[in-house]
């Protein structure tokens, strides 16, 4: 990586507008929202855990989660239906953001596009499991919408990811604190 603090710093500062980026496929949905920073987040979150299952290079799976939506600051999100009718070009965004900066991080991402290694794969499937983890609560508070976009499971395909989203879509979304709720509850009924 070169040496150019300014680049570095105008990096970090445009990384900063992912987080208040909104994803637009909820505005299609009609439901929620999710800014493209907080996906990056959960999809990191997921590569990491399905990269320790598989004992994968975890500083390239966890590089790639962090930055696959970077070129979002330059060519916008779209949703499915308008990438019928448009075309962004990633790779120049990448270019102009990393390419002075970062050659590693370019390969990095230009391998997280053509999706041939099982790192690659491994943070394109924790990108879509994200998607299912933030459509799971709106699909159980009965949004047929949302529900009927649980479709994308069907985009999964490695084995340890099919477990994972069947685990994460049998499991009740507030379960992880279930313990501490009944905790709860019984101190309560104690305090009356």
């Amino acid at each position: 990586m070169k040496n150019n603090n300014k680049q570095i710093a105008n990096i970090i500062y445009e990384a900063a507008t992912i987080k208040r980026m909104k994803r637009v496929g909820f505005q299609i949905l009609g439901n929620g929202e999710e800014s493209i920073g907080e996906h990056s987040f959960m999809t990191a979150v997921i590569a990491y855990f399905l990269a320790k299952k598989l004992h994968l290079d975890m500083g390239k799976v966890l590089t790639m989660s962090i930055f696959h939506d970077m070129h979002e600051t330059r060519v916008g999100d779209a949703h499915k239906i308008a990438l019928r009718y448009i075309t962004r070009n990633q790779k120049k965004a990448n270019i102009d953001i990393f390419g002075v900066v970062d050659a590693d991080l370019l390969r990095l991402l230009e391998e997280y596009e053509e999706k041939k290694t099982i790192e690659a794969q491994i943070v394109f499937e924790a990108n879509v499991i994200a998607l299912l983890v933030r459509l799971k609560p709106l699909a159980e508070r009965g949004d047929a919408h949302a529900e009927k976009w649980m479709m994308n499971k069907n985009r999964i395909r490695t084995p340890e990811a099919v477990i994972l989203v069947k685990m994460l879509l049998e499991t009740d979304s507030q379960n992880w604190w279930l313990d501490i709720q009944n905790e709860l509850e019984e101190e309560f009924k104690n305090n009356l």
